[in-house]
């Protein structure tokens, strides 16, 4: 590759890399906010009311539905939500809860925060979520839920785990923070499991700046997640309140997200399309009969690549959102302290005697995670207003730096 070579900009007819206009992509940002999100905050404003209220009240009525589940409970974030959800099952000193290592740092530390023992399962190649037929070996009498995650939006094998825990009495709870209105089965994801958790950050396809939002089918958990979610309770309670701004926000995006999604889907076949003849990269495809909704579209490195830092950064300089995912967490130093933190080291604790006791994480082996993180697998962001043109476009960058 001549690397001095600059695309053609994808506003033109021909994206061909002939001819003599060349520049780097001016990709369109996300998230993008209209007059109607403009008109949602000046609402606000003008009630005087900036305290979770009706707005919250009735975008958690809107987002229940929207997910086929009996209540919803908006937080202030989906790390909150996480938290919440271990303190609403009663999960605290001594109990284990299984997550994947593949992940978010949220969806595992939210277990320290009960001050409980997470358990690592390692993935499986197809989905890249939680192992189904690695998970029953790590179950003990510790065992108190189980966090699944649908990565990216691809559905994980949440039915199968579910059949699983329900035979125990093992609540589990789904992050499904990249993966709103996405199917499994024919059902929403976030509404299978005990609890289902959704991120509303900046980032994410459905964003109203930073927030959260649970839902679950369980009148019983519903009433001890609305009771700890605000200052008051009997129990220890949190100021894990949705403002109203970001109740306002969630209302307008939730009306356009079903649209939003199948632009994300068109875009993710364009990308399936171009790069089916690429000899290093593989489009990581959805199982059959699963409606995933592609906060990215991921990408599996197939081939030996000794720069890949180096070709993303090219790719990053043509405006090309595509990057690495991330590390594994059992490797993370929040779950391999050099100082114990003042709160303590749950798996540490004289008092502990479980799977963890005497173990350390970085030290798991999880084979399947390591094969594929960090270096082998890419995700490349496909979110709306991006099209055709910036699909092809960043595919023939791609395939320049990787075939």
């Amino acid at each position: 590759m001549n690397n001095s070579t600059l695309l053609m900009k994808p506003s033109q007819q021909n994206l061909g890399l002939s001819g003599a206009d060349f520049s780097v992509i001016s990709w369109p940002s996300w998230p993008q906010y209209s007059s109607e999100e403009l008109s949602a905050v000046v609402r606000v404003i003008q009630s005087n009311q900036l305290y979770a209220a009706d707005e919250v009240k009735g975008f958690e009525s809107a987002f229940a539905a929207f997910v086929e589940s009996n209540f919803a409970v908006a937080v202030g974030n989906a790390t909150q939500g996480l938290h919440l959800a271990l303190a609403a099952l009663n999960i605290g000193v001594g109990d284990e809860v299984i997550v994947t290592p593949y992940t978010w740092i949220s969806s595992a530390s939210c277990i320290l925060m009960q001050n409980a023992v997470p358990v690592f399962c390692d993935i499986e190649e197809e989905t890249l979520g939680l192992d189904p037929s690695k998970l029953e070996a790590l179950i003990t009498e510790k065992t108190k839920a189980v966090i699944i995650v649908h990565m990216f939006g691809y559905p994980a094998r949440v039915h199968e785990v579910r059949d699983i825990l329900a035979r125990r009495g093992i609540p589990l709870i789904e992050d499904a923070s990249h993966a709103h209105g996405a199917r499994s089965k024919g059902d929403l994801i976030g509404s299978i499991g005990t609890i289902g958790v959704f991120s509303l950050h900046q980032r994410k396809a459905l964003s109203v700046g930073d927030g959260g939002i649970l839902v679950t089918q369980d009148e019983k958990i519903f009433s001890k997640l609305h009771r700890l979610r605000s200052f008051g309770d009997e129990e220890l309670s949190y100021n894990y309140r949705m403002s109203e701004f970001a109740g306002a926000l969630g209302a307008v995006g939730l009306r356009k997200l079903n649209s939003q999604n199948e632009n994300r889907r068109s875009n993710y076949n364009s990308v399936v399309s171009g790069l089916s003849a690429s000899r290093s990269l593989q489009v990581v495809k959805p199982r059959a009969g699963d409606y995933a909704v592609f906060y990215a579209v991921l990408l599996r490195v197939v081939s030996e690549i000794d720069d890949l830092d180096a070709r993303l950064s090219r790719l990053q300089a043509l405006g090309i959102p595509v990057r690495k995912t991330w590390g594994l967490l059992h490797k993370h130093p929040h779950f391999n302290p050099v100082h114990p933190p003042a709160r303590g080291v749950p798996w540490r604790d004289f008092g502990y005697k479980g799977r963890m006791s005497g173990r350390v994480f970085r030290d798991e082996e999880l084979p399947v995670a390591a094969s594929l993180c960090p270096d082998r697998v890419l995700e490349l962001y496909v979110h709306p207003p991006a099209g055709v043109e910036h699909m092809r476009f960043a595919v023939q960058a791609i395939l320049r730096e990787f075939d």
